[in-house]
């Protein structure tokens, strides 16, 4: 017998339940998946309805695996992606039946306002023009029937604790953005503090598992559920950064780089460079930067040569290692052919909402290895703009961890490693195992958090090779044709 960890992960495509023991081994593991819409450009919604379904889905496969093991569980720690809004009633019931994703930007002329209405004090909130407030205020202006029988408006993640105990609750990286709601800016969006969640610790127990959610995916009622962090920063925790100067690469859905900074960075900065800052950790903030498509551009691309683009979640495993396969063939410069990799629009550090993604350079000789390895290249250049970003702004980054399903693919990650001319550690490990870690913590199992991370197992190093002065040069040209 030993006390096991139930994690649960809501991320962009789909709802992860984990198990680990204290040691930080997974004995259990399920993914389910929930559709995205994108109604109007610009726009991408998911429904509520989706997300607790999914979840269940994934918690009843896994209790299933465990079969008598479940009863041996002591804690549910959660991670879920964001900045999103969810308006519930007095019952927790959402009264929206969808909800904006983070690729979600119609609330940009929002947090416009707000930013010009606050100035200085909008500094803590994450993202400035599309964290939860904006969204709030763009609800306000379109929903007012469902802003008026709202009791709380809740993040993602928050909602998810709400279905699970009936509490409502959040932390800092998926509410505030700091360490405490600002009185003077949620009047300014026409909101009280008394309609939000109470601010707590990543670590903290802050409900029990409701008996009737328990019966319906095999657990037992009153398991302490610890609220974690947002899935970026629960990633960010798994591969072991915790301290200012490390960086994190996730390669999944997006493609993200964070770097843990001492201090918030100013708005101007966050909305000039496109990029988001949060509270992380006790005086440890996350700064970061996406290119908003990541891995799935090797997905959309598989889609395409298997003739259901559109449908990315549909693509075989198999198709997706015979392209790799191929493109591990290609010398780097993909015999001139050139990827923008701007699927949902440009992000950091020079977001446009309104770009797209384009091939370039090819000829009758070229290839389709040519043209997938011109994909993994775009993103690891798009990559590099941020990191460059950052390296200008006074926060180098170095001791580069990686995570993501698209950091699976050793070529990917030899192209990444080049590209940034530095090496990357791997982590199998993703939001669920940083969700385990806080709620190890949480429940008691370990003391402190630099003694949970026991829990994270070794990474694997990839060195730049002989290729990386040439990747400096490319970088320079995809530089030039993507201005």
């Amino acid at each position: 017998m030993s006390d096991l960890l139930l994690a649960l992960d809501l991320g962009t495509t789909n709802a992860k339940a984990a198990v680990y023991d204290v040691q930080g081994t997974r004995l259990a593991e399920a993914a389910v998946s929930y559709p995205t819409y994108f109604p109007q450009p610009g726009w991408a919604e998911q429904r509520p309805a989706d997300w607790t379904q999914a979840l269940a889905a994934a918690l009843r496969q896994v209790t299933a695996a465990l079969g008598e093991r479940a009863n041996e569980m002591i804690g549910i720690g959660l991670s879920a992606h964001g900045p999103s809004l969810v308006l519930i009633d007095a019952e927790g019931a959402p009264l929206i039946e969808t909800s904006a994703t983070w690729q979600d930007e119609r609330c940009t002329p929002q947090g416009q306002w707000l930013r010009q209405k606050l100035g200085h004090l909008w500094s803590g909130m994450g993202s400035p023009l599309h964290n939860l407030l904006p969204r709030l205020l763009w609800t306000q202006e379109h929903f007012p029937a469902a802003v008026k029988q709202a009791r709380y408006a809740l993040s993602i993640k928050d909602y998810l604790v709400c279905w699970l105990t009936g509490e409502v609750a959040t932390e800092p990286s998926s509410g505030p953005g700091a360490a405490a709601w600002e009185a003077e800016v949620i009047a300014a969006c026409g909101w009280s503090l008394d309609r939000l969640p109470p601010v707590f610790a990543p670590t903290q127990i802050v409900g029990r598992l409701r008996p009737e959610i328990a019966r319906e995916v095999g657990l037992s009622a009153g398991l302490p559920v610890v609220i974690g962090l947002n899935d970026g920063a629960s990633s960010t925790l798994s591969m072991g950064a915790i301290h200012p100067g490390d960086a994190v690469i996730t390669l999944s859905t997006n493609g993200v780089l964070r770097v843990l900074v001492d201090s918030a960075l100013s708005d101007d900065i966050r909305v000039d460079h496109g990029l988001f800052n949060w509270l992380y950790l006790p005086s440890v903030w996350i700064a970061g930067g996406q290119t908003k498509a990541g891995a799935s551009t090797l997905d959309w691309f598989g889609g395409i040569i298997a003739g259901t683009a559109g449908s990315v979640n549909l693509k075989p495993a198999e198709l997706l290692d015979q392209l790799l396969a191929e493109a591990a063939e290609i010398p780097p410069g993909s015999h001139g052919v050139r990827f923008l990799p701007y699927l949902m629009g440009r992000g950091s550090p020079h977001g446009d909402p309104l770009a797209t993604a384009a091939f370039s350079g090819l000829t009758y000789a070229s290839t389709r290895g040519d043209m997938v390895r011109a994909v993994l290249e775009g993103t690891a250049f798009a990559l590099r703009e941020i990191a460059d970003d950052f390296q200008q702004m006074g926060h180098p980054v170095r001791n580069i961890r990686m995570s993501g399903g698209g950091g699976r693919s050793a070529l990917w990650r030899q192209i990444i490693a080049d590209t940034l001319a530095q090496p990357i550690d791997y982590h199998n490990g993703d939001a669920t195992l940083g969700a385990a870690i806080l709620t190890a913590q949480g429940v008691g199992s370990y003391a402190s958090l630099p003694e949970a991370l026991r829990m994270i197992p070794a990474g694997v190093k990839t060195m730049p090779s002989e290729h990386a002065a040439t990747m400096g040069n490319l970088y320079q040209s995809f530089r030039f044709s993507s201005r």
